[in-house]
């Protein structure tokens, strides 16, 4: 079966330049906000086995779907989707049916770049921060009360929020090779370089044992429905699965790329990332006698306690905030594009317009999430929902991307991957991939991760 027409004439310039971006996509403020407090909250080394178990049995053959629909249907989420169905006989309204999965994860890159513009600018604050020495030997008090501060702040957050997308509009605003490219090609290696350097020197000064036995000792007494449900929240969260970004960057890619390899590297460096991040903040945690279930304060507070306590601490404080803004650009760069593709791909060539104009309305619908910390700090607008009870603006729009839209749009994507997809147009995709391998591939996305996507559903809609 003919692979249909790429409806985008851009690819990548080389396999390294795909793997630096959709590596960035998946690296993110997912490894180093996300993780750490998901981790601490859900019973350390429980969250972590059953977040792998996720990543290896659900994370890996959706990721692959994703990517070889996006490569066949050579568009955005739903134009990809919409191709392939139709090549696979599929009626028009069956087509649209199955493009659900693309609106799910479109409607779930806005949530996800709203709030993401707010906490990435959080990060830019501490940098300047730790920069101007502000936390030199402060006590824990005074941590605590400079993030209530700039919390308590809605104008200073909106600003730093402002930078950080105007970042992030102008990369996307340049291209595949001139935006994307580049900016990976030079933050990729940076940041592994920082990650190494800043775990092996936060594990030389604090409890290394203490945090390897945190995230690393099993404790199946931990684990709940609500752990598991969290673990495969993260784990979408992290890689970027349902939230159409790996449909945009694999129509870019050529048919010489190998998607099972390419795959397995992806969620092979999410998980090493999430991992040392851990690594890079839970010894820490432990020896200078701080909660690891700090929450989502973790590293806004917890963290900074422990920098302003030893030496040089402000030099790393630095360090570790710029390695957090390189990996949160990485991945706004990669929601932004996503969106960006559906408006190309309807006749709108501008990308500049249609990049500032996305971004615009993701920074807009960003200010909900800082007044939620003051101005509308009591507003809980789905508070009447058990599952989104006592949330601010931030937290629902956190809850109802990783509980809700992304395993929704996985469900349908492996369903429509695994169901709706000719075998033949999925084994040419896959062909990389040996015959017991496609086996192994098409069980798990047919019968295993639909049915655990779809209690995961189930169980956040009722609890």
């Amino acid at each position: 079966m003919a692979q249909v027409k790429a409806a985008s004439g851009d690819h990548w310039s080389s396999r390294i330049a795909f793997l630096f971006a959709a590596v960035g996509s998946s690296v993110g403020l997912g490894n180093f906000w996300r993780f750490p407090y998901e981790a601490g909250a859900n019973g350390g080394s429980a969250f972590v086995l059953l977040y792998v178990v996720a990543v290896l049995l659900l994370g890996a053959p959706i990721l692959m779907a994703e990517l070889f629909v996006g490569r066949r249907g050579g568009g955005s989420a739903i134009g990809s989707i919409a191709r392939v169905a139709k090549e696979s006989g599929a009626s028009p309204i069956v087509a649209s049916f199955w493009t659900l999965a693309g609106w799910c994860g479109i409607v779930a890159s806005f949530c996800v770049l709203s709030f993401y513009g707010v906490i990435a600018g959080w990060i830019i604050a501490y940098i300047v921060t730790f920069l101007t020495g502000a936390l030199k030997g402060a006590s824990p008090e005074t941590v605590a009360a400079l993030f209530e501060a700039l919390l308590a702040n809605p104008g200073r957050m909106a600003f730093f929020q402002a930078l950080f997308m105007g970042m992030t509009v102008l990369i996307i605003a340049r291209g595949l090779k001139g935006g994307i490219e580049t900016a990976v090609d030079i933050l990729m290696p940076t940041f592994f370089i920082m990650l190494i350097g800043i775990t092996i020197a936060v594990c030389w000064i604090g409890d290394a044992g203490a945090a390897a036995e945190f995230l690393l000792t099993p404790d199946f007494s931990k684990i709940t429905p609500d752990v598991v449900a969290a673990a495969v929240g993260q784990a979408f969260f992290s890689i970027g699965l349902g939230s159409a970004i790996m449909y945009a960057y694999g129509a870019y890619m050529t048919k010489d790329l190998n998607i099972p390899r390419s795959g397995a590297i992806i969620i092979a460096s999410d998980t090493f990332v999430a991992m040392i991040a851990g690594f890079a903040i839970f010894p820490l945690v432990f020896a200078f006698g701080l909660d690891p279930a700090g929450g989502p304060g973790l590293l806004f507070v917890t963290l900074p306690i422990a920098f302003a306590q030893m030496p040089f601490g402000m030099v790393l404080g630095a360090v570790f905030f710029f390695l957090a803004l390189f990996a949160a650009l990485t991945s706004a760069i990669s929601l932004l594009e996503a969106m960006t593709a559906l408006g190309a791909e309807h006749g709108h060539n501008n990308r500049p317009a249609i990049s500032i104009g996305t971004g615009l309305v993701c920074y807009i619908l960003g200010i909900g999430s800082v007044l939620s910390f003051n101005v509308l700090k009591d507003f809980h607008p789905l508070g009447f929902l058990p599952l989104f009870e006592g949330q601010g603006v931030l937290d629902m729009l956190d809850t109802l991307t990783s509980r809700i839209l992304m395993p929704l749009s996985g469900f349908i994507t492996a369903l429509f991957a695994g169901w709706a997809v000719t075998r033949e147009a999925a084994k040419d995709e896959l062909s990389f991939l040996s015959p017991w391998g496609f086996q192994v591939w098409r069980f798990l996305v047919r019968f295993i991760a639909p049915t655990a996507l779809f209690i995961v559903i189930l169980h956040g809609l009722t609890n």
